[in-house]
């Protein structure tokens, strides 16, 4: 594990999905080896519409040691993987197998059985294999960390210690400084370091591969100079043994007294033995040794063994950017393929930018990217009610101020939505319920096979597993009215009606439910109405919304974004970094900062809800800088 993983760990960045039952048991590392499936048994399997997966569950549990956990395996697909990920999502020997299971159980509703069972046939052993690979690179890289390390430490006669080479490159270089900050001998090892502190990883990175050596032996060669003792010849005698013990110092080869005596030749020689075959410094190393001229091997230990060396680095770091750069359009496409848009947009961002931007989202960022929103919405507002959906599936709502009791509404509830007297919630089985009146009403059931509910004023509406959406208008007794279909979001607001097709299209509609639609917006990820308002998150981040008419202008509000709320006054966006903001009145008001930390935001009248990572729901009532109030804990999805 890197210093970098670790330190992530240590201030909880790792943690994201739901709240379960930690699983503490484990077997010794001889249990982890399970046979996996054959492809043809895998394929197999995940065509059967419901497959009895117990056996396929153990061997996943055997996988990591798990496997005295039957109970485990006689949970359901979904309940299974989540079970699995709490054992392993603090385990950063399995951060591949973690991102795997969340974005297998944080599924759509209507794909999440496919992919749970997706997760436990293949994409487990595909993403064990991944961690495998990437604890193997992390230590390659710790290893040439050492190295570089090291061979720098003793451009100033120091050995590297633990310390100098298990913490970061800006703490080797602290270090380094405050060796030679009281040390006379090292003025300008002692300036390069200074300025190195406060420079950019790729300058730090580049004062250890090669700035500190190159201070040092200036340094040298100054003292040397400046010596009024010595003769001519003893100050080339010493410039000479100096160059060797710099050049060899820089590719990590052992100083010894025999070597600096060496002949220069034979030193060259030496170096060419030591190096990698096929190296830069090996193949200038060969040509200065084939060579008759003292001239050339004195060049090629002065200055050609540094120049090779930079090389060598400049190879290495296109390399290792190439690699960055396929890995990160590898998840791309896998985050595309499973349709995870946060960690696509992340690994859109990263390769847009530096070599550096691109090996930060690899070792450390792609982990750092939550799930995206699954379908259950756990914190709901509307007029002076506040309803909560908790991490064990049970709806509460609570009606008058933001201290009254809450009152059970229903179980193994997956969705929950409020808007005025109304209340409605999708059960896990697909069957979507509303009451009218008090929280005490009678519930009736609307719709089954739904996978999404919506409401506003009189309206109802549900999208149906096999994607179309369907309103009603009236009372819950109302007929239905097919609105859409290859819907994968449906909205409601005021007379309004908006869809955003499975193209990514969105669509809105005004006034009675056979009005016409007016296209809005290409390359949609979320669609969001208010009574006087439209507003769309692009898939690249971006929110944007219009007032008034179906063809009014769009106003960009917002970058860097993963959810949009709208009110007739008031704009809310969660920003990739779970920054929630709000802004009141005009498109082009000013932002308030709300809350950090946050997974949903959600927007009612004067009233400002949001569900933190931590399960935690605060809601405020009143200005943009009104005080919060923890309404509820414990409240589901959870990190």
């Amino acid at each position: 594990m890197t210093p970098s993983i670790g330190a992530l760990l240590t201030r909880g960045l790792l943690s994201a999905g739901l709240a379960t039952a930690t699983l503490t048991t484990m077997l010794p590392a001889t249990a982890q080896a399970a046979p996996a499936h054959s492809a043809a048994t895998r394929t197999a399997v995940l065509r059967d519409p419901s497959p009895h997966l117990y056996e396929e569950k153990m061997k996943v549990l055997v996988k990591f040691g798990l496997a005295d956990q039957l109970n485990v395996a006689e949970r359901t697909d979904r309940d299974f993987v989540i079970a699995l990920w709490t054992h392993l999502k603090n385990n950063p020997d399995h951060l591949e197998v973690r991102v795997a299971a969340e974005a297998a159980y944080a599924a759509a509703p209507e794909d999440v059985e496919a992919a749970c069972r997706q997760f436990i046939l293949v994409d487990v052993f595909a993403a064990f294999d991944r961690d495998v690979a990437r604890e193997k690179a992390e230590t390659d890289e710790k290893r040439r960390s050492d190295d570089a390390r090291a061979a720098a430490a003793a451009s100033i006669d120091v050995v590297a210690d633990a310390a100098m080479l298990d913490g970061t490159d800006t703490k080797f270089i602290e270090l380094i400084w405050q060796r030679v900050d009281e040390d006379a001998r090292w003025p300008k090892v002692k300036a390069a370091a200074r300025n190195a502190r406060k420079g950019t990883p790729e300058q730090q990175r580049e004062f250890i591969a090669a700035g500190l050596a190159a201070a040092a032996k200036q340094d040298t060669d100054d003292r040397i100079a400046a010596d009024e003792a010595r003769t001519a010849a003893e100050k080339a005698e010493a410039l000479a043994r100096a160059a060797k013990q710099f050049a060899a110092n820089r590719v990590g080869l052992p100083v010894t007294e025999q070597l600096l005596k060496m002949p220069d030749r034979d030193f060259i020689t030496v170096v060419w033995n030591h190096t990698a075959d096929g190296s830069e410094v090996q193949r200038a190393a060969i040509a200065a040794a084939r060579s008759n001229d003292p001239a050339v091997w004195k060049a090629f230990i002065d200055t050609g063994i540094h120049q090779a060396r930079d090389r060598d680095i400049k190879i290495a770091l296109d390399k290792q950017e190439a690699e960055d750069r396929r890995l990160t359009r590898e998840i791309l496409s896998r985050a595309e393929r499973i349709g995870h848009h946060n960690l696509a947009a992340a690994a859109r961002a990263a390769l847009a930018g530096t070599a550096q931007a691109v090996a930060d989202f690899v070792h450390v960022g792609q982990y750092q990217v939550r799930p995206d929103p699954i379908a259950a919405v756990p914190l709901a507002l509307t007029g002076d009610r506040v309803g909560v959906l908790t991490a064990d599936g049970r709806a509460h709502v609570k009606q008058g101020g933001l201290s009254t009791e809450w009152v059970t509404q229903h179980d193994g509830i997956r969705q929950l939505v409020l808007s005025g007297d109304r209340i409605g919630v999708l059960a896990g089985d697909g069957t979507a319920w509303v009451k009218e009146g008090g929280l005490g009403a009678g519930w009736v059931r609307m719709y089954d096979n739904v996978k999404q509910l919506a409401l506003a004023g009189n309206r109802i509406g549900v999208l149906t597993t096999e994607g179309v959406a369907l309103v009603k208008e009236g009372g819950l007794g109302a007929q239905w009215v097919t609105e859409y279909e290859y819907v994968k979001q449906l909205v409601l607001a005021g007379n309004r009606i908006g869809v955003l097709g499975t193209d990514g299209v969105a669509l809105v509609k005004e006034g009675g439910l056979s009005a016409q639609w007016v296209t809005e917006y290409g390359g949609v990820q979320q669609l969001a109405l208010a009574e006087n308002r439209v507003g769309v998150l692009t898939t690249g981040g971006t929110a944007l919304v219009k007032e008034g008419g179906l063809s009014a202008q769009w106003v960009t509000e917002y970058e860097g974004v993963r959810q949009l709320a709208l009110t007739s006054n008031r704009i809310g966006v969660l920003t990739n970094d779970g920054t929630a903001l709000v802004k009141e009145g005009g498109l082009s008001t000013p932002w308030v900062n709300e809350f950090g930390g946050v997974q949903q935001l959600v927007l009612a009248g004067n009233r400002i809800g949001v569900l933190t990572t931590d399960g935690t729901a605060r809601v405020k009532e009143g200005g943009l800088s009104a005080g919060w109030i923890v309404v509820r804990t414990e409240v589901g999805p959870q990190a």
